[in-house]
């Protein structure tokens, strides 16, 4: 029984869209149906399907404009100016948007009921169900989910150039090796993007004076080729510089993922197997993010001003040096690499306790914490992952410890509640499966995030979006604007 927005229970009998999860505190998420999607395509090719949805959009968006234009939805103070705007709403992201008792919903759906409703390969869904629902608002079918894997699986096939053929590596792995060792992971992967001929149809079209209204189809194309490939590129940044690549072609994105990550086979084949769904799972629920942070809101301009999505990606990038903006995996690390030099892996709560009071005393953040009525719905996520599949290891157990007595103790203190964020959970799971360079980690999430800035850009061009282009003032002229307003 599926609950609607709007109040209306709905019976499914579909077995994707049936049972539920609990991600919080021990409460079952409700399970409901974005209301604002239509009618879900049966077609099984991912552009066809989105054909179908642009037009509704568009006319959707043209009545509201008509009808609401001159609507006041946003008032703007001097301190949001000053603030960089943080918070006020004047950003369209038809793929997600945040919710400040929910989380991130993508769709209209929250972290736990994308989890439950998308076809699962495993105990998480493929990477490319997350990809069909951000892109079309549709939950898809298994069907629809295989005949994408099927499509991503050939066009990396046709373009091996870019990161297996012409050498180790193909074009990306030469470029690479070119690089000082000092380069950042994050950064060789935007190089990596910016070296590719990964908008050939585009520019194509363009260049054969394609009509304007049709830029989308050949964007998508390019963008389904960087998609595909953009596992083995990830893993091409990584310490390792090359690919350890055994072919398999009936995997999903994470298993080509793991076919090119060259550092795991001391795990075995169950930890690998463990692996894809830890990985499938982080993929799902950092898929995409609030389009004001910096690395989504630089990447969702480029997107929209010029036909070269490579390039558009490859600029956000390096926004994601710090995020989470509460600490990053690397800097929650550092935190609980300290911890464990005073104290050992498996220290005495009070100990612990007395240190993390102090720590709180003497300051009002603390890494990948944050001050909030509501948790982190991808905390809960990955929580639940390790309590049913990594119940034992000493690391995980002390960061759930170290959360656990924060918030006992700003509860306590009658302040306001401070909750842990994904990085406290996630980095030590990493670390768990052996991968414990923190910055190659961190491409993991610009690859997750890639998901929802392709699609985002996508409708952008479809929907011919205009380019995000508001007006500056120095604070004088701000200033005599608050003087002349004061006066009258």
């Amino acid at each position: 029984m599926l609950q609607l927005s709007h109040g209306i229970k709905l019976q499914i009998r579909h077995p994707i869209l049936q049972g539920s999860r609990n991600f919080g505190n021990g409460e079952k998420s409700t399970l409901r149906v974005s209301t604002t999607k239509g009618v879900p395509s049966k077609s099984t090719d991912l552009k066809e399907a989105l054909c179908e949805k642009i037009p509704l959009q568009y006319d959707l968006l043209r009545k509201i404009r008509r009808q609401h234009g001159s609507t006041i939805v946003s008032q703007i103070t001097i301190d949001d100016i000053f603030r960089g705007l943080r918070g006020v709403n004047t950003i369209i992201r038809e793929t997600s948007e945040v919710d400040s008792k929910l989380g991130i919903q993508y769709r209209g759906l929250t972290i736990p009921e994308v989890l439950t409703l998308l076809p699962r390969r495993g105990s998480s869904p493929s990477p490319e169900a997350v990809f069909w629902l951000l892109l079309t608002g549709d939950v898809p079918t298994m069907e629809q989910t295989e005949s994408l894997i099927a499509d991503w699986s050939a066009r990396r096939e046709k373009r091996k150039e870019w990161w297996l053929e012409a050498g180790d590596g193909g074009i990306v792995g030469a470029v690479l090796k070119s690089l000082p060792k000092t380069v950042t992971p994050l950064r060789r992967l935007s190089i990596a993007l910016t070296t590719l001929d990964a908008d050939k149809h585009t520019k194509s079209a363009i260049k054969n004076g394609a009509m304007k209204y049709t830029h989308w189809e050949y964007i998508y194309e390019d963008s389904m080729e960087i998609l595909a490939t953009l596992p083995a590129i990830v893993c091409l940044t990584g310490p390792q510089q090359s690919l350890k690549f055994t072919h398999h072609k009936e995997g999903d994105w994470v298993d080509f993922l793991l076919d090119c990550i060259g550092n795991i086979s001391h795990i075995g084949k169950e930890g690998k197997k463990s692996l894809g769904e830890f990985l499938r799972l982080y993929i799902a629920v950092n898929a995409d993010d609030d389009g004001g942070i910096p690395g989504a809101h630089v990447t969702q301009i480029l997107g929209t001003a010029q036909p070269a999505i490579s390039q558009a990606l490859a600029a956000g990038i390096p926004a994601y040096f710090n995020e989470p903006r509460t600490g990053t995996m690397s800097q929650y690390v550092h935190f609980q690499t300290k911890v464990q030099s005073v104290f050992g892996v498996e220290p005495e709560k009070d100990a612990l306790k007395s240190f993390l009071s102090v720590l709180v005393d003497k300051s009002s953040e603390i890494v990948a914490h944050k001050e909030s009525e509501f948790g982190d719905s991808r905390y809960n996520a990955l929580r639940e992952f390790a309590r049913e599949n990594l119940p034992n290891d000493p690391r995980i157990k002390l960061s759930q410890d170290i959360s656990g007595i924060l918030s006992a103790i700003r509860e306590s203190s009658n302040k306001k509640k401070i909750w842990p964020e994904e990085s406290a959970i996630a980095a030590p799971i990493f670390e768990l499966y052996g991968l414990k360079d923190m910055e190659f980690n961190q491409v993991f999430l610009c690859m997750s995030r890639a998901l929802g800035a392709v699609a985002s850009i996508i409708w952008a061009k479809a929907l011919d979006t205009p380019v995000e282009w508001p007006k500056s003032k120095c604070t004088y002229s701000y200033l005599e604007n608050v003087k002349n307003y004061s006066t009258k």
